[in-house]
Order: C-alpha cells, then structure tokens, then sequence
C-alpha cells in the first residue's frame, strides 16, 4: 500500500509540475510532458543518489551508547519506486510526442 501510495503521488506531482509548465510556456500538455519527466528525473536523482545533497546534510550516524529500539522501523518512501515512476511517466511522454508528431518526422 505505501509503494502505491509513493506511485500515485510521483506521477501525481509530475503531472502537476507538467501543468505548471504547460500554463508557464502557453503550449500543450504533451509539449511539455517530456520535459516534465526529465525534471522530475533531475530532481529525483539529486535526492535519492548516493553521496547526494540529502544524505550529505543529515545527522552523523547513532553511536554504540545510544538505546536500542525493538520494534521495527516503517519504511515510508521507497526511491527505486519513485524513480521508475519518473523514468516510466517520461518514456510514455517520449512516446506520446512521437505518436503526436509522426507526421512531422517522415
């Protein structure tokens, strides 16, 4: 339920971004859908990569003297889920300009 959730709230946000830059540029939804997507990577990686600005800016790692937690830790956000969504909504974005500008490309 929550890597649903983690879907439908990625494609949700990028689908909002790709309004704004549609609103922003005056051009059409699947103008700017590719160009969405490809933000969205952007932003994403810069989140979720290995050394990155998230994980460069966090607290230092617990020492052996703190307490111990039994119970275990949820896991609220999955990246790999979040980041397939933004390759999967940009693929289908490439496609559909494609499929909207074929006439253009023969």
């Amino acid at each position: 339920m929550i890597k649903f959730l983690n879907l439908s709230i990625t494609a949700l946000v990028i689908i909002a971004v790709n309004v704004i830059l549609m609103m922003i540029l005056e051009s059409g939804f699947i103008d700017v859908s590719f160009f969405a997507g490809i933000f969205s990577i952007v932003v994403i990686r810069f989140f979720t990569a290995p050394g990155n600005y998230a994980k460069a800016n966090r607290q230092p790692a617990e020492s052996s003297l703190s307490t111990v937690q039994f119970e275990e830790q949820t896991k609220y956000l999955y990246p790999k889920v979040i980041e397939g969504t933004s390759l999967v909504y940009t693929a289908l974005s490439l496609a559909a300009v494609f499929i909207a500008y074929y006439d253009y490309l023969i």
